[in-house]
Order: structure tokens, then sequence, then C-alpha cells
């Protein structure tokens, strides 16, 4: 057999092979890699010392579980203080006696004007008198006031110096151990990650891009394993790199129940 006859047979080969193969033809095969959902670095507003931390790398947690506990020492000494303020009712008694005298006495001067025996004068100042006292009490009550959100505001920075889980997902890392200073150059306690669903990312032609829309349905196989599973197209790119002419994709996948690690290669069927 000659070499015409060679390249004959080949060409004759090809055609059946993608004859009977024909997505062969169409698709190409494009390669990505998974990250978690979401990657979260926990930080506070608050300053001070790592009193105790609750959970350890790896563990998972549920939204609003405490994370982490910052010394509240000081803070707690404030809110017995506020406590004892917003609780004193000395004042408010004082005021509402002195408005009682007030009143009493104004009742006499007024008695005593009817029979000739007071002059204007004094009923009219015992007049301002009691309302003067009813004022006071008015000022009581709005200090007393005052002093239970003075309370309340201790109450709520106590709280806010236990970090809690901003979501459900998984510690990462921990950056803060107990004994550790949180300052406000260096918020960050530790690093969440939700993997109960990753996002797959490829980067394709704009041609290819332009064939998807967002949440369609897509076949996403991982190469550790050869495992497959549908995807959802969450994201497509609004504009192409300058440099690299692709666009990015992102590919929602369900991972409930743990089957795929973040990181892991995988790859989709895309048109040529």
């Amino acid at each position: 057999m000659n070499r015409s006859q060679n390249y004959a047979w080949m060409i004759l080969a090809a055609m059946g092979w993608l004859f009977c193969n024909p997505w062969s033809a169409l698709a190409l095969e494009l390669e990505g890699y998974t990250e978690p959902y979401r990657t979260i670095k926990v930080a506070t507003d608050e300053t001070g010392i790592v009193e105790k931390v609750y959970i350890s790398e790896g563990q998972a947690v549920e939204k609003g579980d405490p994370l982490i506990c910052l010394n509240s020492d000081i803070q707690s000494a404030m809110l017995a203080i506020a406590e004892q303020n917003m609780n004193a009712q000395g004042r408010l008694e004082s005021a509402k006696a002195e408005l009682q005298l007030k009143k009493e006495r104004f009742r006499i001067l007024q008695s005593l004007r009817l029979e000739g025996n007071a002059r204007q004068e004094e009923l009219d100042r015992a007049i301002c008198e009691e309302h003067i006292a009813k004022a006071n009490i008015q000022s009581v009550k709005e200090d007393i006031a005052t002093r239970r959100l003075e309370y309340e505001k201790i109450k709520t920075q106590i709280s806010r110096r236990t970090i809690r889980a901003p979501i459900s997902g998984v510690v990462n890392l921990i950056h803060k151990e107990q004994g550790e200073f949180v300052a406000p150059n260096s918020p960050e306690t530790m690093t969440l990650v939700q993997i109960d669903r990753l996002l797959a990312f490829f980067t394709l032609t704009p041609q290819q891009a332009s064939q998807l829309k967002i949440d369609d349905k897509i076949e996403v196989t991982f190469r550790i394993n050869n495992a497959t599973t549908e995807g959802t197209v969450e994201y497509i790119s609004p504009v192409t790199d300058a440099q690299s002419g692709t666009v990015l994709v992102k590919v929602r996948i369900d991972n409930r129940n743990g089957s795929f690690r973040s990181g892991e290669r995988c790859c989709i069927q895309s048109e040529r």
C-alpha cells in the first residue's frame, strides 16, 4: 500500500469516527477549578484580649454560633454601675414629695386667699412652684430613661464582644488564639468558608460564553475521580479580559452531601 492509499484510509477512518461521535467534533473540554461559595474573614470592631475560643479549625458552625469571646471585665463593671444608676429611685421619690408639698401649700394659700388672708402674689408664686416641682419630676424621669439607655448600650457592647458566625460554614483558619490581642489594625479573628455549595471558575471565549445564560444547567466533571454533577451557571462576566481575550464564567455546584472538595480541578464541555 503506497503513501497515498495510507492517507486515504486515515481520512476515511477519521470520517467514520466523527460520524459515530458527532459531539466530539463539536465539543471542547474546558478545565477550571472550584472554590468555596463564600470565604469570610470574620472581624470585629471591638478591641481587647481573647478570653475564650469556642471552636477549632475544621469545625462546622451554624449562623449565630459563638466563635470567640473578648475579655469584658471593665464593661461588666460599667454595666453594674449603670444598672445601679438606672434603678436608683431616691431622686424621683424626693421630687414627688416636693410636688406634694407644693400642692398642699397652694391649696392652703388658695383657701386663705378666698378668706382675704393671703395676697395674690403669694398665690401666683405657689402656682409657679407647683409647676416647677412637676417639671422636676419630669426631668428626673427623663434622666432615668437616659440611664436605662446607657445600661442597654453597655449590654450591647458586652454582647458584641462575643464574635458569632455570620453564616453557616466551616472554620478554615483561626487567626487569634486565647490570650492574643485584637487590635483595630488586625481585626480578623478567623476565616470561615461556605462549602455546602461550591463555585467552579472557567474561562471561555466570548463565542462560547455567548452560548450560556444565567441559571443554565451544565454538567461538571471532576478530574480526581471522574465524578459528574449538574451545575448551574451563576455568573457570566459582562466584560472580556483584555489580556487573555476570555470571559469568566462561574458555575454553582450543590455540595450539601460533601462529595466534592474546594480547590479541585474540574471541566465542562463547550461547543468549539
